[in-house]
């Protein structure tokens, strides 16, 4: 048991981080919600502010009890897998940096769990505290506590941008639920005015923090490209990007002044906010599973090798293998297909690639460029579809369940049911694992859809399955690990699997905001999505792994 958790712990530490750091963002950003935002006032109704103050103190105790469920995780997984790794035992681990900073987001956690369902005027003086004992143990273990260089500033900074983010992402979910339970507009229009001059300032400090955090770890423009840490600080600033798009369309709507009509679109774009917010959380986590650039110059890529892997080439629909020496053949038989001796590859440092890894390469290319082909032409008759003119281009969901078909029997060719591995020990492979819950996200897209477009009027909230299905696939992709041994060639990979994650997550969000805003207001974003399918499409018919 304890071999196969040491297999998937590279994706679950960055799960359980994301968990950990989703929960801490939303506790941060509760308590200020709480003792700020929804704060009585003589402007607004007792009842009204009273129901948004009772569902506030709800959240955040739900926010607090996850974040005791995901230290639990967090401190048994890391705990267990160091004991069998290094065979040491547990009187060993309790002195380990991570569990203590574990032990100590714990106990706060709790504490907030124990004082947000007792006397709030006690907690007043007593949450903000705790909040800040939680943002401390969880700096402890990132990269600023760790580095020798410029640490008291990369400390603070790390703190003002954990604040930041659960100030404004993290206070979100409060807000979506404030203008949930009040009745009122004066109360849903007084809560949102304190939140935006609330989120304004922790918007502005998040960028700062971002920025200078960004110079400092990655250091030089080629490393943004040119290492995983930098791709995926390129992605966290696009996301971000849109947040500020998003935020910034609040703002406009609130500086309108016109409740009745801003109101509506308000609580739609939140939820957007909400979503691609989680998705930016959801990176930093994976951010922290990576070194930071400047401290892999010698693992950075070349912009001629950045180039030579992602300028555009015809897409390979052939399976056409090179002989394999029989020792390395599983089974002791040739892959099926056609059988080539000229093919000679190279890896990203010029050497020679063997036989096995050049036929793996083939099938993994040729997957993603037959899923290409049929993400494209997605693409392309949901925009069809657009236009009203042609109904028979709404069958488009279809295609999603073939896809699912073939990531199930092909995507793993060594796996049930057409390779030597079985059922089981496929789905405890990483890589494995991740490709069929994939399939599955596929075919719930077709399903659902395809159900959305039969009775189009009678599954409002059926109609949500795709575009959450479409987000958190995109999140899975942005989490994604590859047991890949190079530096360089991981990079490599990560700079076609992020693009198309960030691209799905726009396209959920579009297409969410679609279904949800008022019909005039849904043009736009009834565009975007389906361009989103044919820029994924793009991708993966030029993916390359050699």
């Amino acid at each position: 048991m304890l071999l196969k958790l040491v297999d998937l712990f590279s994706f679950f530490s960055v799960v359980l981080r994301a968990g950990t750091l989703v929960f801490q963002s939303v506790l941060l950003g509760g308590v200020l919600f709480a003792l700020w935002v929804a704060r009585a006032s003589p402007e607004v109704a007792p009842e009204g502010l009273g129901r948004v103050q009772a569902s506030t103190w709800r959240l955040l105790r739900i926010g607090a009890v996850g974040l005791v469920l995901m230290q639990l995780l967090y401190l048994y997984i890391n705990s267990a897998v160091l004991m069998a790794t290094a065979e040491i035992g547990f009187s060993e681990v309790i002195g380990a940096n991570f569990f203590i900073s574990g032990c100590i987001v714990l106990t706060a956690a709790l504490a907030i769990v124990i004082l947000a369902s007792g006397d709030h005027r006690v907690s007043k003086w007593t949450l903000p505290l705790l909040a800040l004992v939680v943002m401390g143990g969880s700096v402890m273990t990132n990269h600023a506590a760790s580095r020798l260089e410029l640490r008291p500033l990369l400390i603070t900074l790390s703190c003002i941008h954990e604040l930041a983010t659960g100030f404004w992402i993290g206070g979100l979910p409060f807000l979506i639920l404030g203008l949930f339970r009040a009745k009122d507009s004066t109360t849903r229009w007084y809560v949102t005015e304190r939140f935006s001059r609330m989120a304004l300032a922790s918007v502005a400090a998040l960028v700062i923090s971002g920025i200078t955090m960004s110079v400092i770890y990655i250091g030089s423009w080629r490393a943004v490209l040119g290492t995983s840490y930098g791709v995926m600080v390129l992605a966290k600033a696009t996301m971000l990007g849109a947040l500020l798009l998003l935020g910034g369309l609040n703002f406009l709507l609130i500086r309108s002044g016109r409740k009745d009509d801003a109101l509506p679109r308000l609580r739609r774009l939140i939820e957007a906010e909400v979503g691609i917010g989680i998705t930016v959380i959801l990176t930093a986590a994976s951010l922290t599973s990576q070194p930071p650039a400047v401290d892999q110059v010698d693992d950075t890529l070349t912009f001629s090798q950045i180039y030579h892997r992602v300028s555009p080439v015809l897409p390979r629909l052939t399976y056409a293998y090179v002989v394999e020496p029989a020792s390395a053949r599983k089974g002791g038989a040739p892959k099926p297909g056609r059988l080539e001796n000229n093919i000679v590859r190279y890896n990203v440092d010029g050497f020679l690639l063997t036989p096995v890894f050049i036929n793996n390469a083939i099938e993994s290319e040729s997957n993603h460029h037959w899923m290409g082909l049929v993400v494209f032409i997605m693409g392309v008759l949901a925009l069809l579809a657009r236009s009203g003119k042609m109904p028979w281009a709404n069958y488009w969901p279809l295609l999603l369940i073939a896809i699912a078909a073939f990531i199930f029997i092909q995507a793993d060719s060594e796996c049930w049911p057409v390779g030597w591995k079985s059922f089981g020990a496929c789905w405890i492979d990483p890589e494995a694992f991740q490709h069929r819950i994939a399939a599955l996200l596929c075919a719930g897209f077709g399903i659902f859809e395809m159900r959305v477009h039969r009775r189009p009027y009678q599954n409002e909230r059926l109609a949500l399955i795709f575009p959450l299905l479409a987000a958190i696939g995109g999140a899975v992709l942005l989490t994604h690990s590859h047991a890949i041994s190079n530096v360089k060639e991981s990079t490599l990979v990560e700079l076609s699997h992020v693009p198309m994650g960030v691209i799905a997550v726009f396209a959920g969000w579009s297409r969410w905001l679609e279904l949800r805003l008022p019909e005039k207001n849904r043009a736009i974003p009834s565009f975007v999505w389906p361009v989103c399918f044919v820029l994924i499409g793009t991708l993966l018919l030029n993916y390359r792994e050699m």
